[in-house]
């Protein structure tokens, strides 16, 4: 073998590598629901559903008693969904620290996963902050300060994210609409295309002959230069 086709080889085993570790293994979303598109709401206008509901399928109405959280269709004045056509007002008509927890997501212990959603602002109320925790677990809050360029087209969406390692079986997602000074408002806190992903792990035996590989090669092509 020529020192070329050496250095040739030794390249294509690097590309390889980086290949194997950039390319993103298919992910399904273990969410139930995560864009609210059921119950459909049939008609022009939004529907409110109270503390305890589990109407909106895969997910529990959160707040004190009386409270209420709002599905709201893009039919309703024209306020878009960040996914499909539905999505949630955490206010409901108006307040704050109320909002929705998922079903239990079957989770396994020591994996990494990835959630990720959408937090949504009504050009004139300002900017939206919610609180999200897992399994009753640190709440993080997270604020979209962005707002539409246009009042034709009021809603701006931003999405969010972060890894996680599970420490349960069973995991459930809570979402709570919360106050933040000027970051936030009570009257228009929307949630949407909420997922949870399983991130990829590279498999073991790909990782070690890949790298025997490529050891092997820069080594035959050490003694060819000496």
């Amino acid at each position: 073998m020529t020192l070329n086709q050496v250095t040739t080889m030794s390249k294509l085993l690097s590309l390889a590598i980086a290949l194997c570790a950039a390319a993103p293994a298919s992910a399904s979303n273990l969410v139930s629901n995560g864009s609210f598109e059921t119950p459909n709401i049939v008609g022009g206008s939004y529907v409110l559903y109270s503390t305890g509901s589990t109407a909106i399928t895969g997910w529990t109405v959160l707040g004190l008693a009386n409270d209420s959280i709002q599905l709201t269709p893009d039919t309703y004045l024209g306020l878009k969904a960040d996914d499909a056509r539905q999505w949630i007002d955490l206010t409901g008509i108006t307040g704050y620290d109320k909002g929705v927890k998922s079903d239990a997501i079957a989770t396994q212990i020591g994996a990494v996963y990835h959630l990720s959603f959408a937090v949504g602002n009504y050009l004139p109320f300002g900017a939206s902050t919610l609180g999200v925790s897992l399994n009753g677990g640190p709440e993080q809050l997270f604020t979209n300060t962005s707002l539409a360029a246009t009042a034709t087209n009021p809603m701006n969406w931003a999405t969010f994210g972060f890894d996680w390692v599970a420490d349960s079986t069973s995991t459930r997602i809570s979402f709570l609409g919360r106050a933040n000074g000027a970051l936030s408002n009570n009257l228009g806190i929307g949630l949407d295309s909420v997922a949870l992903t399983l991130q990829p792990v590279p498999e073991p035996q790909t990782w070690a002959l890949l790298a025997a590989g490529l050891l092997a090669l820069t080594g035959l092509r050490r003694r060819l230069q000496a």
